[in-house]
């Protein structure tokens, strides 16, 4: 099989950049902007990469051996190092991996604030896919068991991502919806106003380097605890959590 993340509209090759002669790394996708950092700190220190910044649920397929497309361009390459909630490395062999953030969840909104998950159900509201997005399933769970009517929120018109951190902030600055489910980096990222409802929603993120890794894909591994990677994600929003050298 291959993964198609073409996305109309939308510069799709904004989600992989780096060298293709290097180390090779997915990342789930609520990163990208700080992934560029990321990106800068290995290549300062000698270490050529290619990183793609994807669904986590998409980057778990990658992991397991699944190409990607992105229009007319095929990548087929394994990667070394993959960056996914800890829960999607629960079956995928590693040799190593460490928890380094944490995130919430929020709502992202234009015109009148939107309180609470429940108030979705008056706007045009847009939300990640809970099949590739781990950000989609938490919003589903919280909604189904605090407001009830999941499905009803899609059959009443939510929009439903296939990429969600490029859509639903795109969608909003277009006026196609007027809410939307994204992570608070993102939020603060492209300057939208949002809310964080209760109950909170957290999600974490771990590195995890592979057995098939390079001995450049070890010492980029290595890297990724420094504090100059630290200082980069906090620059974001993101709360560190993992171990530093």
């Amino acid at each position: 099989m291959v993964i198609d993340i073409t996305l109309p509209g939308i510069n799709a090759l904004e989600d992989v950049l780096g060298d293709l002669s290097g180390v090779k790394i997915t990342m789930a996708g609520n990163q990208w902007f700080a992934a560029r950092d990321v990106l800068r700190i290995l290549n300062s220190s000698g270490i050529k990469a290619v990183m793609e910044t994807i669904p986590p649920g998409l980057a778990r397929r990658r992991v397991l051996g699944e190409a990607m497309r992105i229009g007319g361009l095929v990548l087929d390459y394994r990667p070394e190092i993959a960056s996914l909630p800890p829960s999607m490395l629960a079956g995928i062999e590693v040799i190593d991996s460490f928890e380094y953030v944490e995130n919430d969840v929020v709502i992202a909104y234009t015109g009148k604030p939107v309180l609470t998950w429940c108030g979705l159900r008056d706007r045009r509201a847009a939300i990640p896919n809970p099949i590739t997005e781990g950000i989609g399933a938490m919003f589903a769970k919280a909604f189904h068991e605090n407001c009830g009517g999941y499905d009803e929120l899609l059959a009443e018109g939510a929009f439903l991502t296939k990429i969600h951190h490029r859509e639903i902030p795109a969608l909003i600055n277009a006026g196609i919806i007027d809410a939307g489910i994204v992570w608070r980096t993102e939020a603060i990222y492209w300057g939208l106003n949002y809310s964080a409802p209760e109950p909170r929603l957290v999600g974490r993120l771990a590195m995890a380097l592979m057995p098939w890794a390079s001995g450049n894909a070890g010492l980029a591994y290595s890297m990724l605890k420094s504090n100059s990677v630290k200082e980069a994600y906090e620059k974001y929003g993101f709360r560190w959590v993992g171990p530093t050298t």
